[in-house]
């Protein structure tokens, strides 16, 4: 058994090197025909001398082309006993041409195995930070802190700081950067980009608003994108890029409590009230209306630092001499003092 074993592999050998003469190809044939054990043993060996596993590339199947190339390599490789002799026709059996398609096939799908399990590996590298009703503050290890307002999400790679300090941004973020000469921090929204050595800045960039909004609250930032010259912003400026028309602006007068969400710092000077509400609305994620129109015009000039929203608008409310009492989905502003419980949510 073990010297036929040998044999055989010594013909299969010969085959796959282009040696085999035609007496060795038909010896071969017999014992491929003899049983599925010996055809799947010859199979294996084929398959482990094709490029299928070695390249790991994806190609599109022609199955009789395939097939073709293979009946090329098997006439090519079989060498007559006697050169001068008339060649004999020798044809491939059938089994043998559904073995070669099905080890392309096979071939293929191991490749996509390798490619799918390699983006796992690196997804897995990926360290995701996501914000659905409510802000989330996070520290990366460089000490840089971001506070993601709601619907909104960051990626970054796990060796952020080693090589780099890049990381992209879904929705809208507050980012207070830890100074590094030697190494930007760079986010990327979409396809534009903000580039910072440290700095505190805000990042809105929503999937289906036709703009991205930059305010810088401290330092300087570089407002990009990967083709087209952008713009500086320093401390107190806000930058503007349309999606449709691909061109940068500066705000005139911008709003300074843009990253209230995050800092929860209010700066109102001759403000509206209505203005008021939406913005406290908005940092504090709920709902404030009004009893009639005329108090949306009111006006008032204040200034709230990491206060509770029920303390803010107490002070507001004996500021202006108006009421505002908690409803089950928020609050309401009414005019004159009133002495109402609150209603709990």
């Amino acid at each position: 058994m073990a010297k036929d074993s040998k044999h055989i592999d010594h013909l299969i050998a010969r085959f796959i090197t282009g040696e085999i003469t035609q007496q060795e190809v038909e010896q071969l044939d017999q014992w491929l025909d003899r049983s599925e054990v010996n055809r799947k043993y010859f199979g294996d060996i084929q398959f482990i001398n094709q490029r299928a596993i070695a390249s790991h590339t994806i190609i599109n199947v022609d199955v009789d082309k395939a097939w073709n190339e293979v009946r090329k390599q098997m006439k090519g490789r079989v060498v007559s006993v006697q050169p001068k002799a008339k060649a004999t026709a020798f044809r491939i059996p059938i089994w043998l041409r559904v073995a070669a398609v099905i080890l392309i096939v096979f071939g293929i799908s191991f490749a996509i195995y390798k490619l799918q399990t390699t983006k796992q590996l690196v997804e897995s590298e990926i360290i995701a930070v996501l914000s659905e009703e409510g802000v989330v503050d996070h520290r990366l290890t460089d000490s840089t802190t971001v506070a993601l307002n709601v619907h909104s999400k960051i990626t970054y790679h796990k060796d952020y700081g080693v090589k780099n300090r890049n990381l992209k941004l879904e929705g809208e973020a507050f980012f207070e950067v830890k100074h590094m000469d030697d190494m930007p921090f760079i986010v990327e929204a979409e396809d534009i980009m903000v580039q910072v050595l440290g700095t505190a800045f805000n990042v809105k960039a929503f999937e289906g608003d036709t703009i991205v909004e930059v305010y810088v609250r401290t330092g300087e930032v570089y407002f990009f994108t990967s083709d087209l010259d952008g713009i500086f912003l320093m401390s107190g400026e806000m930058g503007v890029f349309n999606k449709n028309t691909r061109t940068f602006s500066r705000v005139a007068k911008p709003d300074i409590n843009v990253a209230a969400y995050a800092t929860k710092m209010f700066v109102f000077q001759n403000a509206l009230l209505l203005d008021v509400a939406n913005q406290l609305s908005k940092a504090y994620h709920t709902h404030i209306r009004f009893e009639s129109e005329d108090l949306k015009e009111l006006s008032i000039s204040v200034n709230f630092e990491n206060e509770e929203l029920d303390l803010i608008l107490d002070i507001i409310a004996e500021t202006l001499g108006i009421s505002i009492t908690r409803e089950v989905d928020g609050f309401v502003i009414q005019s004159g003092k009133s002495n109402s419980e609150a209603i709990e949510p």
